[in-house]
């Protein structure tokens, strides 16, 4: 979650939100059905709240860590609140646009601005907490070349894996991002002592704990304890 999604990835996080977001409007509605004086929310009302909040806040969760990735300064924060904002603008201006879809009377506009607030205050402590990492990691980064394109120093890599635009590079259990591709970072790495695992996937050799070649899907363990995925047109490199 702290890293960039790719396309495919904010597709498919979308589509989960929308339906969960759309089950708990239905259920939240069917509970409330005895004060609401037995009456019912039609599923394409649901459907509609749901896109509506889960929307706009994940576009926005997403531009912001992108934007945190560069570090936090002034600008950035600035940034993301004005992501923030233009979610909250995004998701009010399609509520008034459509009301007449779904409402006989469109909602006030102070009541409408107070319905978005849940959402916008849970996407900005989503982003808070998704940018911990980059906080946190931001002395090791500082002492690590400026330019954005470069890697910090190979011994202090753990692995790098792809992250759409970025790669996301895991230093002691902490990950920053840097915007290059895999292919620009494993010929930056190609005198280090790292090795291609799969297709989105960067390992130092020295961090690798072991590789039961029987398992399925094949997996590599690292000293940290975690395991990653082998691809199978990348085991030779394991030999």
């Amino acid at each position: 979650m702290r890293r960039p999604l790719s396309l495919r990835e904010v597709v498919h996080v979308a589509f989960v939100l929308f339906v969960v977001g759309t089950i708990y409007c239905q259920i939240y509605c069917a509970i409330s059905t005895p004060a609401m004086g037995d009456m019912s929310m039609p599923l394409s009302l649901s459907m509609f709240r749901s896109a509506l909040e889960t929307v706009p806040a994940l576009i926005a969760f997403e531009v912001s860590k992108r934007v945190l990735g560069r570090g936090t300064n002034p600008w950035t924060i600035a940034a993301v609140a004005a992501a923030l904002l233009l979610a909250a603008a995004i998701s009010t201006a399609l509520n008034v646009l459509c009301a007449d879809l779904f409402h006989d009377s469109v909602m006030p506009l102070r009541p409408m601005l107070a319905d978005r607030l849940p959402g916008i205050t849970l996407t900005a402590l989503a982003i808070a907490w998704a940018s911990r990492e980059v906080r946190t990691i931001a002395p090791i980064a500082q002492a690590s070349p400026t330019a954005s394109e470069e890697l910090p120093p190979a011994e202090w890599i753990d692995w790098i894996r792809a992250a759409g635009n970025y790669v996301e590079i895991r230093i002691h259990g902490r990950s920053i991002l840097r915007r290059m591709t895999m292919a620009q970072a494993e010929q930056a790495l190609a005198s280090k002592a790292f090795v291609r695992i799969h297709r989105s996937t960067l390992v130092n050799r020295s961090r690798i704990a072991g590789f039961d070649r029987s398992d399925r899907p094949r997996r590599l363990r690292l000293t940290d304890g975690s395991v990653v995925k082998v691809g199978d047109a990348y085991r030779k490199n394991l030999d």
